[in-house]
């Protein structure tokens, strides 16, 4: 009997696992993945959103941390004034829930960080499991833009910022080039050409949509 006990652990910390929800996950995190935030601070949002109140905490830096949105597999974050953080927990075959990271960063241009964990906060090798889109599979044909001139504004990317967006209803990653700091009018004629990426979780990894 004594040999099945630690069996029976294992099958039961699985099962707790895969019941997790995202406001149990945001709960228990370790502090060092947001560090902003202590596990009071997180509690307290939680408190607050699930009774209609605005989740609006103080944080170790002394500023304002907000929780906007918390669903049974998905949070939105504005951990600080230029910092936004989504979370999204993604099935995997083994009945396990992966938590997908991605921290939006808003100056000058939006720029993001997507990460990997397990369910137990261990990170993942990024490249592995969530491929980053290349350069070129943003830009698309426009009628109103011949060859040569789309080739120009390509160019005009010196610093390429992408913003990784996460979903509360589905399981898609979507990746969006950010025109730099270039002139307005040259701005509105990249957007005619820039066209999101989106990747899709199939239970293993991100898949691009075509």
């Amino acid at each position: 009997m004594k040999r099945w006990i630690p069996l029976l652990m294992g099958l039961m910390a699985v099962q707790s696992l895969a019941a997790q929800k995202m406001r149990d996950v945001f709960a228990t995190m370790p502090d060092s993945v947001l560090g902003l935030m202590t596990k009071n601070n997180r509690l307290d949002c939680i408190d607050f959103i699930e009774n209609d109140m605005e989740a609006k905490v103080r944080n170790r830096f002394d500023g304002f941390t907000v929780l906007k949105a918390l669903t049974v597999d998905y949070l939105d974050l504005q951990l600080t004034k230029n910092c936004r953080v989504e979370m999204k927990l993604l099935p995997a075959g083994d009945s396990l829930n992966y938590i997908c990271l991605s921290r939006t960063y808003s100056g000058p241009v939006p720029e993001s960080v997507v990460e990997l964990y397990t369910a137990d906060w261990r990170e993942m090798p990024g490249a592995e499991w969530i491929p980053r889109p290349a350069y070129a599979d943003f830009w698309t044909e426009h009628d109103s833009v011949d060859a040569k001139e789309a080739e120009r504004l390509q160019r005009l990317q010196d610093m390429r910022f992408v913003q990784a967006s996460l979903q509360p209803d589905d399981m898609r990653l979507t990746y969006t080039l950010q025109p730099g700091e270039v002139e307005k009018e040259e701005a509105g004629r990249m957007e005619e050409l820039l066209r999101p990426v989106v990747y899709e979780w199939d239970g293993r990894r991100f898949e691009r949509v075509e």
